[in-house]
């Protein structure tokens, strides 16, 4: 149905279904319907979602997050959909946000906003807020599920479903097929929260002492199955670069600008495009660029050493010296701890 949302809730029949209830009956996207996918496959008393119409799929059996996410695909009448589920909540503007992004983006058939990682005293320990790239998708999982928003029409017509041979990382897989298919439009607000500590699937200590030895070998699994496209992603960005310093070397720095400038877009996590197109400003005297590029780049990596010393520099050159000498400071230190990926 044109306009149509559909929410899908994979649940065990957790009490936390009925927040998730009430997350979505806040929205303020209409129109909208709730579709709760009975996972347990025993029945499940869903709560009321205010005027959000409710329907239930069930496989009339148990079923892992894969089947029970694609239960929901094939079972949603909306021309969208967004994953939340019982655990975690969506923001009331959320579903109107992501899908004004897709309206205004029709060459993309996803859209994801930033979502908090919170633990049960609502203390906020994690915020997923990362640009859009092939690059970024391809070398990890860089937004919770229900973050994002999809075309469904597009989804079906290009087989895209979740990979039932995965207990984790199935929304991981997801991405990754669908962004081989199209752009993904970043939505630059939070618009959802993670509730960590309420989460069964155990990837939350993936990087952790406590790693689940079964979730890090499904991990490496996806890795694995994206090697080759990851390799071909960084030979494309590496070749970015190579074009860029040739530019430069020629002395054609208006060229090197452009062509550092479109390796910071290929991939915004690597900082020698940030540092070069800064260094190429300063010397054009341009010290505005020099530091809108150092700004945003530090946006996205606080803890790049190399972008707070070109801070320093700027700031200096602005007689700011109270600043540069801060700035100097906090790269000594983030040196001396070593490096820190956003990523």
């Amino acid at each position: 149905m044109a306009g149509l949302v559909t929410v899908v809730t994979r649940t065990l029949g957790r009490p936390c279904l009925a927040e998730a209830a009430a997350s979505v009956a806040a929205q303020t996207h209409r129109p909208l319907e709730w579709l709760v996918v009975d996972a347990a496959g025993r029945g499940v008393d869903v709560p009321p979602a205010g005027d959000v119409p409710v329907r239930v799929a069930s496989a009339g059996e148990p079923l892992p997050r894969a089947r029970a996410a694609n239960l929901g695909l094939v079972s949603a009448l909306g021309a969208r959909a967004l994953i939340l589920d019982d655990d975690d909540l969506l923001e009331p503007r959320a579903l109107e946000r992501l899908s004004a992004a897709l309206d205004a983006h029709r060459d993309a058939h996803l859209a994801y906003g930033n979502v908090r990682g919170v633990l049960s005293d609502d203390r906020e320990v994690a915020l997923f807020r990362f640009e859009f790239s092939e690059l970024l998708i391809a070398r990890r999982n860089a937004f919770p599920i229900h973050a994002a928003m999809f075309d469904l029409a597009f989804v079906r017509a290009a087989g895209v479903t979740f990979d039932e041979s995965l207990e984790w990382f199935e929304d991981w897989q997801f991405w990754l097929a669908l962004s081989e298919r199209t752009r993904f439009v970043h939505v630059r607000e939070t618009i959802a929260t993670y509730r960590m500590h309420l989460s069964q699937s155990g990837i939350g200590n993936v990087d952790g002492e406590r790693a689940d030895a079964r979730v890090l070998a499904q991990r490496d699994a996806v890795l694995a199955r994206g090697a080759g496209r990851r390799e071909a992603l960084d030979v494309r960005h590496d070749a970015l670069k190579r074009e860029a310093h040739a530019h430069e070397a020629a002395g054609r720095l208006p060229e090197a600008a452009a062509a550092w400038l479109a390796a910071h877009q290929d991939f915004q996590y690597d900082a020698e495009p940030l540092l070069r197109y800064a260094g190429l400003a300063l010397r054009a005297g341009d010290a505005r660029a020099a530091r809108a590029i150092v700004d945003s780049g530090l946006a996205l990596l606080p803890y790049e050493p190399a972008l707070h010393r070109v801070l320093a520099t700027l700031l200096g050159l602005a007689g700011d010296r109270d600043g540069a000498v801060r700035a100097v400071a906090r790269a000594e230190a983030l040196e001396a701890h070593g490096p820190i990926s956003p990523i």
